[in-house]
């Protein structure tokens, strides 16, 4: 085995454990199942930048089998799979769209069709019942608002994204560099 596909590996190895750590904490702490799985998807970037985007995508996949697996709190492990895992992969493809406007609506189209398609089939398909009760009681005025609400958390992430990735190139990725 080469000597980079050990590298590889390894770094990948120690993101995709802090990122199923990440998850699995999620699940303990009250009121992180949307904290818990944005911050395991941005544990995904600097793999993807070292190692390429088909790397990330491997990591990606392999944490969310496993956060369907064992973590207890099935909507923050769905959140991940259906949105907060891949997001920051398709961020960069999508920030090459060079017209501001056209990219917030990608962007946007991506965030809620996940999020609607998620919630659907939690509800829907796996009848999860806390999350039935829920929206249950709730009425049509205050869903719309949580889906706007989650919109503007969104464009939060997106710009923490941004913030994380260059952070990442500019002062974590150096050290990295001096070790070889």
């Amino acid at each position: 085995m080469k000597r980079d596909t050990s590298a590889k590996i390894a770094l990948s190895g120690i993101f995709g454990a802090l990122a199923i750590t990440v998850m699995l904490m999620g699940s303990i702490i009250p009121f992180s199942s949307f904290a818990a799985p944005a911050l395991a998807g941005i544990l995904i970037v600097p793999v993807a930048i070292e190692f390429g985007t088909s790397t990330g995508v491997l990591l990606y996949v392999a944490i969310s089998i496993l956060a369907l697996f064992i973590a207890p709190d099935k909507e923050m492990a769905m959140m991940f799979v259906f949105f907060m895992g891949y997001y920051p992969l398709l961020k960069a493809m999508l920030d090459k769209v060079h017209m501001k406007v056209l990219q917030l609506l990608l962007k946007s189209l991506v965030f809620n069709v996940a999020v609607i398609a998620m919630y659907g089939i939690l509800i829907f398909l796996f009848r999860v019942d806390y999350i039935v009760a829920e929206f249950g009681q709730s009425g049509t005025f205050f869903l719309i608002l949580l889906l706007l609400l989650g919109n503007v958390t969104f464009v939060i992430y997106d710009v923490a994204l941004t913030r994380t990735h260059a952070l990442y190139l500019e002062k974590i990725r150096p050290r990295f560099i001096k070790m070889h």
